[in-house]
C-alpha cells in the first residue's frame, strides 16, 4: 500500500477536570481565545472548547459524565495532554496503511467537529503518544 498523505497537526487535546478555568488561564497566559464550544458532542460525556492557534487548535476537554470512554481515561491519567489529532486527506486509507505497518487503529467513525471523521491510533503504536486522526471534508 502506499504511503497515506498525513497533512498537518489539526489540534491538540488537553483534558481539564474545569472547561471554563483552564479556558480562562489559557487566554490570561498565553492569550488564546475560546472560539467555539460544545456539549457533550455525538453523546461523548464530554464538553470542549476550541483556542486556536496559527492554523490549529487546543482543544480543552472535561469530562460530564460519570461513565464513558474519555470518563474512565480521565480518571487514569487526570489532567494534562491527552492527544494529538493529525489532518489526513484520506482516513480510510490512513487507517489500512497504518494497520498494514502493524498499528493498532480504530474504526474510522464521526468527529465532534463538523464534516470530520476520526480514527484512534493507540499510544502503543505511537512510541507512548495517543493519536487521533482526522479526516475534514
Amino acid at each position: 500500500m502506499a504511503m497515506a498523505t498525513f497533512k498537518r497537526i489539526d489540534h491538540v487535546v488537553i483534558a481539564t477536570a474545569e472547561l471554563a478555568d483552564a479556558a480562562a488561564k489559557w487566554e490570561r497566559n498565553l492569550g488564546l481565545k475560546v472560539d467555539a464550544t460544545l456539549e457533550q458532542p455525538l453523546g461523548s460525556g464530554f464538553k470542549a472548547a476550541r483556542l486556536p492557534v496559527g492554523d490549529a487548535f487546543i482543544e480543552l476537554v472535561q469530562p460530564v459524565a460519570e461513565k464513558g470512554r474519555f470518563a474512565e481515561q480521565f480518571k487514569e491519567r487526570g489532567e494534562g495532554f491527552f492527544s494529538i489529532s493529525i489532518e489526513v486527506d484520506d482516513l480510510d486509507e490512513a487507517v489500512g496503511y497504518l494497520r498494514g505497518k502493524g498499528a493498532r487503529v480504530s474504526e474510522p467513525e464521526p468527529g465532534i467537529w463538523p464534516s470530520s471523521r476520526v480514527a484512534r491510533v493507540r499510544a502503543s503504536s505511537a512510541h507512548g503518544v495517543p493519536i487521533q486522526l482526522i479526516e475534514r471534508r
